[in-house]
């Protein structure tokens, strides 16, 4: 009898929970940039100009929305924090020179924050005039104002054989993605100890721990998660379009890639 009573009451945890992550309510856009030119400058499906960035978080102030941080979204999307009616996640890609000379003083005029996820091979030590990639003192600056935080998007997995490439086909294998024949404990040997060459810099350097992995050219792997979870890199993010909901987890998550040409207005909840 009493194992029957521990079973029911078992049972109805388990139904009171499915109904309360039911309830849930709540949804995050997460926007995606890379790079930013002046206006008149060059753009492609990974730019836009400093005119249309500047546009773009002129929108999300004058209409509300409450830009969120990896550990916010994160407590959000797991239901133990209320989820803001208009929530968003502004994210960067790679960590261009640009994000600190242009989008960063856009977005301490707008009082918004965001979160750029370092190729962290590519970062330099030091200020360099004509710089294309972010230096550490420009990370550390960031960082300390509060408004931007920092993730990781690998130290160096990226293609480096082929130069950054995207390999096409089938089967081809990108970032992070398992190589043919690959034994899971090699795997872990050797995207593991990139990720985690990557936190351990940016902390290194920024004195935060990192909870945000943004998959080299949006292609995940499901051993990566398990890694992830091992190093407490609580979110991770794709390059598919599309809307982050409460309750629905926190890896792989869809992101909207920002063109010059994309309306937010087609993006994000009035």
């Amino acid at each position: 009898m009493r194992r029957f009573r521990i079973a029911l009451l078992l049972l109805a945890a388990v139904i009171i929970g499915a109904f309360a992550l039911r309830g849930m309510r709540g949804q995050v856009t997460i926007l995606m940039y890379h790079h930013l030119v002046p206006d008149g400058g060059e753009t492609n499906s990974l730019t836009v100009t400093e005119g249309k960035f500047r546009r773009d978080m002129e929108y999300l102030r004058e209409h509300g929305y409450q830009t969120l941080l990896p550990d916010e979204l994160n407590e959000i999307l797991r239901g133990t924090q209320k989820c803001p009616k208009k929530a968003v996640v502004i994210s960067f890609d790679d960590g261009y020179q640009s994000n600190y000379s242009i989008a960063y003083p856009v977005l301490k005029e707008n009082g918004l924050r965001a979160v750029i996820a370092l190729i962290t091979a590519n970062i330099r030590e030091e200020k360099e005039e004509n710089a294309f990639m972010l230096c550490w003192p420009e990370v550390r600056e960031m960082s300390d104002s509060g408004l931007v935080s920092f993730g990781s998007h690998s130290h160096n997995l990226h293609n480096p054989d082929i130069g950054g490439a995207v390999r096409k086909g089938p089967d081809a294998v990108n970032g992070v993605q398992r190589l043919p024949d690959e034994k899971q404990v090699q795997y872990a040997e050797r995207v593991g100890m990139d990720i985690a060459h990557s936190c351990t810099m940016i902390e290194q350097y920024t004195g935060v721990p990192v909870h945000w992995f943004a998959y080299p050219y949006g292609a995940g792997d499901r051993w990566c998660e398990k890694l992830l979870d091992a190093m407490d890199v609580t979110v991770s993010v794709s390059t598919q379009p599309g809307i982050a909901r409460v309750g629905h987890g926190v890896r792989d998550l869809p992101r909207y890639g920002i063109r010059e040409d994309t309306d937010l207005s087609d993006i994000l909840p009035s």
